[in-house]
């Protein structure tokens, strides 16, 4: 319940910092969107605190490493889908939990909700993917420091280093494409990017575990 917490308190403090005082009247030259500032914010905040739990460097009671689960009843494959399914539902469960801020937000800010909804999902998606590239790591990478350096390293690279490529290929910026399905682009590629990033990388977890079985 703690990293619930922290997210209502961040999103809720920048929704009132970011509401006009008169909340009955829009300044027409105030053009962000504090819709979609919540909604990046959202995207940063899941996608560390999903990917790190994976990772275990957020410990969560009860939550066993994927390795740990092959002295259990479980088949590779098993594990693997068990834990890709629960990351996603906890996305899920933390976008809708901030939820009711962003669409208040927009509703005084006259923002569209649907191209909202569909950034939602994106960030949703966007999270995912980058959650199943921790939970290789936890599996291929033995040492805790090389594995939190990995990720570290994995999220400044999506994050920063894909600011350095050119205008038009940013989309794959996780806060970029949030932004621009926001104003109305089509959230096909990034979608398709980032599930993609996810299926592969949970294709790759099974197959090093099952590695683990046959040693």
């Amino acid at each position: 319940m703690l990293i619930e917490a922290f997210f209502l308190s961040v999103l809720g403090l920048l929704a009132f910092l970011g509401l006009p005082p008169e909340l009955n009247q829009v300044d027409p030259t105030h053009q962000a969107s504090l819709g979609v500032a919540l909604l990046i914010v959202q995207a940063v905040l899941f996608t560390y605190c999903a990917s790190a739990c994976a990772l275990q460097e957020i410990g969560v009671e009860g939550e066993k490493a994927a390795v740990d689960l092959l002295f259990g009843a479980f088949a590779p494959g098993e594990i693997v889908a068990g834990k890709s399914l629960a990351s996603l539902v906890t996305i899920t469960y933390w976008l809708l939990l901030g939820a009711p801020l962003v669409v208040l937000a927009a509703g005084i800010r006259q923002e569209a909700i649907g191209t909202l909804a569909v950034a939602a999902v994106l960030v949703v998606i966007e999270a995912w993917g980058i959650t199943q590239v921790a939970m290789l790591y936890s599996i291929v990478i033995d040492a805790e420091v090389s594995r939190t350096l990995a990720h570290w390293a994995t999220l400044l690279a999506i994050f920063v280093g894909t600011l350095a490529v050119p205008a038009s290929a940013q989309w794959v910026n996780p806060v970029v494409a949030v932004n621009r399905v926001a104003q109305g682009a089509s959230p096909g590629p990034a979608l398709a990017l980032y599930a993609a990033l996810g299926v592969v990388c949970d294709w790759a977890s099974c197959r090093a575990l099952r590695r683990f079985t046959m040693a």
